[in-house]
């Protein structure tokens, strides 16, 4: 194959994969507006919007080096809605006001840890956390919840359940499940510390795209509208902006809504694009601080929420 040759087909191939990239442009678009309200359109929700700006960016950069401006300009065009989503919609890039100080902080850490607990330096990450309480998705082996708890020490509390555990000062005390079926779990767990009692409903859903998640997301938030716990945190596998969590039940709130700042999105590492993984308070908890810490020992960021009680 000769370089005239071989320029040819590489220029055939980068303009078939924007033709392909720009076609999911209105795909996009359909899953913005209708989100989850359909299978399909939930499908189409979960293309997620900082692959396009970087595909679409890409292309653009390409194309102007190449000097076919008016590719360029389209690249530049169809890029524009994305960026504003990402911008704008998706993250909150700009933070409110400083987080109030309080005296009797509690901070709740949780992670999907991927089966990955026994891995070098995470324990160490988790106790640098000097959280009050944990909440793991994914633990693999029951051995490193109970290794973690000892490393801790006292006052620390284990309780495992399925794929689930709770790790926290003071008591644990499971109250069972409310949801087990077909990769659908929602645990409802007592924590009782410093006086206080708290209920935190543990959530784990599916991960496969086709399971419809506006259903199951409905049947959590009507269990949260019905037990009415102080903490709702787990893995949604299902992003921030869907139908459902988008209305949640009076007066509970999403952590990174209130008091998060910057990216927002939870999976995968070490690209996130899409914001999974959930903790929601209710009216009793005083919002402090929301971050989400990136690492390459999962492919979930931890969620890390400082919050107070009255």
């Amino acid at each position: 194959m000769d370089g005239a040759t071989a320029k040819r087909r590489l220029i055939w191939i980068r303009d078939r994969a924007f033709f392909a990239a720009a076609m999911l442009f209105p795909f996009w678009l359909a899953g913005q507006i209708a989100r989850d309200s359909s299978w399909f359109t939930g499908l189409c929700f979960y293309i997620p919007s900082a692959f396009l700006v970087a595909a679409y960016l890409s292309f653009c950069l390409i194309f102007a080096t190449g000097k076919q401006r008016h590719k360029a300009l389209l690249a530049f065009i169809i890029s524009l809605p994305p960026l504003v989503f990402v911008g704008f919609v998706e993250n909150r890039f700009l933070q409110s006001s400083s987080p109030p100080a309080s005296a009797n902080a509690l901070r709740l850490v949780h992670w999907n840890v991927g089966g990955r607990l026994g891995r070098p330096g995470v324990v160490q990450a988790l106790v640098d956390h000097q959280a009050d309480l944990y909440v793991f998705s994914e633990i693999g082996a029951e051995k490193r919840i109970q290794a973690l708890t000892e490393t801790l020490g006292q006052p620390y509390q284990s309780a495992v359940f399925g794929n689930l555990a709770v790790v926290g000062k003071g008591r644990v005390r499971p109250n069972g499940w409310i949801l087990d079926r077909d990769g659908v779990r929602a645990q409802s767990v007592v924590w009782e510390y410093a006086g206080q009692s708290l209920t935190v409903l543990v959530v784990d859903l599916p991960s496969s795209v086709f399971v419809a998640r506006a259903p199951i997301l409905k049947e959590i938030m009507n269990i949260i509208e019905r037990e009415q716990p102080d903490l709702v945190v787990g893995d949604f596998n299902a992003p921030r902006r869907s139908i459902a969590l988008s209305n949640l039940p009076a007066g509970y709130q999403h952590a990174y809504d209130t008091v998060g700042t910057g990216a927002g999105y939870t999976w995968p590492t070490p690209v996130p694009m899409y914001s999974l993984d959930q903790c929601i308070f209710s009216p009793r908890i005083t919002p402090i601080e929301y971050d989400l810490v990136w690492s390459l020992k999962s492919d979930h960021c931890r969620q890390v929420f400082d919050f107070s009680l009255p």
